[in-house]
């Protein structure tokens, strides 16, 4: 991938926000021994896959705790069973499945691979329920995000080679929506994924998840299949 289009760190993430706030219409696999905490996944669980499609504002901060840099980036998230589209201010992703492409606005060029989720860390039509599969999980309590009640939950991923130790999920306890999750790395960056705006069941023609070349004149394709 290009690294011209956002700062080479948030990059680094894009995958996993791509990948993490997507397992919306896998079967539940749950890892745990918190009841609690299953309870309330399960519901959260129930709720996304009752959708037909989702989009979804979101907006990603990237803490680097060791040189206290601060980086931010917001888009919008397109899903449609396994196929998705991101919107981001330098690129715009889409999958249908089976292809990607990756459309770097500044340079006018669009990367075509095949798209492989079992090459990803979470798949990017998964991000709701990634608590689904490989992780404990623990219910740590209740609290507020403005004037919402919220549950959190802490996910401790059973593959230790992850890049990552920990996620913690904040739930809309009356909803049963996530309205954020905080991924630590072992690197020692932390990395905020919020959820700003949301809506579902909206229909989407599977073209929408297509790149169109004509509509980008001058395009350069650059074909890595």
């Amino acid at each position: 991938m290009n690294m011209k289009a956002i700062p080479n760190l948030l990059h680094s993430k894009l995958s996993l926000i791509i990948l993490l706030v997507f397992s919306i219409f896998l079967s539940s696999a749950f890892v745990t021994v918190d009841k609690e905490a299953n309870k309330i996944l399960d519901k959260v669980s129930r709720n996304y896959k009752s959708y037909k499609s989702i989009k979804a504002a979101f907006k990603i901060k990237i803490l680097n705790k060791q040189d206290k840099s601060t980086q931010s980036e917001k888009g919008t998230l397109f899903v449609k069973g396994k196929k998705f589209k991101v919107e981001m201010d330098g690129q715009d992703i889409y999958c249908d499945g089976k292809t990607m492409w990756t459309y770097l606005k500044d340079a006018n060029e669009v990367q075509i691979s095949n798209y492989n989720p079992k090459n990803s860390d979470i798949n990017p039509s998964e991000i709701f329920t990634v608590h689904e599969k490989g992780f404990l999980s623990k219910f740590i309590g209740e609290g507020k995000k403005g004037n919402i009640v919220t549950e959190q939950i802490e996910l401790t991923p059973t593959d230790k080679k992850k890049p990552f130790f920990k996620i913690k999920l904040t739930i809309d306890k009356v909803a049963k929506k996530i309205m954020d999750m905080t991924v630590l790395n072992k690197n020692g960056v932390e990395s905020v994924y919020e959820i700003t705006g949301f809506s579902s069941d909206i229909k989407y023609d599977d073209t929408f998840f297509k790149f169109n070349k004509k509509s980008k004149p001058g395009v350069v394709e650059i074909d890595l299949r």
